[in-house]
């Protein structure tokens, strides 16, 4: 039985760390978006402490006991630095979203569907009227309220009879 659990640590550190990097490569490549909102807390001690927690229970996996003495602490050591290291790359990664994309406002809606909408996006660091901002125009189509879909486009392309412009003051 303590076999099989040591089995089932192993496995699901090990597709923890994979799903990490797969989620960290295709945040960079893809132009999907999650609002982190009210579950953020969750999400930032995942980030900051799930990657290391996973590399350090694979010892579940690596450690075997017919392992001699100097190769269980090469493991433990290497485990060791290779959560180290994952520490430091969570450490950035936490830091790296003060300077995030948010929606100043709702410039057109889709007349057939509200969710997709043309909008002014503003990338700052710290608060508001911190270091100067970046600004760009996106079309957002919201898969739900959490999960977008981001896409620069040119506003001067758009087919404004597709679209609704929408005022400030609304």
């Amino acid at each position: 039985m303590i076999q099989i659990l040591k089995r089932v640590i192993f496995w699901v550190s090990i597709l923890t760390i994979i799903s990490w990097i797969i989620i960290a490569l295709f945040g960079k490549i893809i132009p999907l978006e999650i609002k982190i909102g009210k579950s953020g807390g969750f999400y930032m001690l995942f980030v900051f402490y799930g990657l290391q927690t996973a590399v350090i229970f694979t010892l579940f996996g690596t450690l075997k006991q017919n392992d001699s003495k100097k190769l269980l602490i090469g493991k433990i050591l290497i485990t060791g630095v290779v959560a180290a290291i994952a520490c430091f790359v969570a450490f950035i990664s936490v830091f790296s979203g003060m300077c995030l994309w948010n929606t100043d406002h709702v410039l057109f809606e889709y007349k057939d569907n509200p969710n997709n909408q043309i909008v002014l996006r503003r990338k700052s660091c710290g608060p508001e009227k911190g270091i100067y901002p970046i600004y760009k125009t996106c079309k957002v189509n919201y898969i739900t309220s959490s999960l977008f879909w981001i896409k620069d486009i040119d506003t001067a392309q758009i087919d404004e009879k597709m679209w609704k412009r929408i005022h400030k003051n609304q």
